[in-house]
């Protein structure tokens, strides 16, 4: 067996993995219907809807099992899928949608399955993953406000790898913190916190594979 059920928490894993799948499944509808076509185009509204999206996410954190996590994970993921619209459709019209989400998705499989047999051995990378992703924040910030128009997009390409790079690690050592947290499970588990991280971890993965397929 790759881990023990906990007395107190019965189908730990079957239940965050269900969260995380009915996340992408709203992401995913919320996709097909824009409110506000060609958002990449209005960085005003793209910014406020990022804004936005960030403030759920705190909410989400800071808020305790319930109904009202339940609601705002909803729009959390809603929301995420309205900011990720045109870029699915650009990935649409030059047809490698697809194949993006066929690669995605092997990666994630592949991955946990690598979380769930290895001994623990990615959990030791904590601090160089997240320090990894403060570098990527800052590294994409300093290209969108810094870089000459000639020079952006071949960044914009090095970034797009170093994500896939990035979140393919984050999601080994997601499911491993996931096998700690469902160890020492007792009673009452908040399935939308432990579900975010993988679910943040396949869409930033979506979005470096689908920038490299462009």
């Amino acid at each position: 067996m790759l881990y023990k059920e906990m007395p107190g928490c019965p189908y730990f894993l079957a239940n965050t993995f269900g969260h995380l799948l009915g996340g992408l499944i709203l992401t995913g509808i919320s996709t097909e219907h824009p409110i506000v076509s060609n958002l990449e185009k209005k960085p005003i509204t793209g910014l406020v809807g990022v804004l936005f999206t960030f403030a759920i996410l705190v909410a989400i954190s800071f808020s305790e099992p319930g109904p009202f996590k339940y609601i705002a994970f909803a729009f959390f993921c809603l929301t995420l899928g309205q900011i990720l619209s045109g870029f699915v459709k650009r990935l649409q019209k030059e047809q490698v949608l697809s194949s993006t989400l066929i690669l995605v998705g092997t990666i994630f499989v592949s991955m946990t399955v690598v979380g769930f047999l290895d001994k623990g051995n990615m959990l030791p990378l904590e601090s160089y993953l997240y320090a990894g992703l403060l570098g990527l924040i800052i590294a994409t910030i300093g290209v969108a406000l810094f870089a000459k128009p000639s020079e952006a997009g071949k960044l914009h390409r090095w970034l797009s790898w170093f994500v896939v790079i990035l979140f393919t690690l984050f999601i080994g050592y997601d499911v491993q913190v996931l096998k700690e947290h469902a160890k020492q499970c007792k009673s009452n588990p908040d399935y939308v916190q432990e579900s975010i991280n993988l679910y943040l971890d396949f869409l930033n993965l979506f979005q470096g594979v689908g920038s490299l397929e462009k």
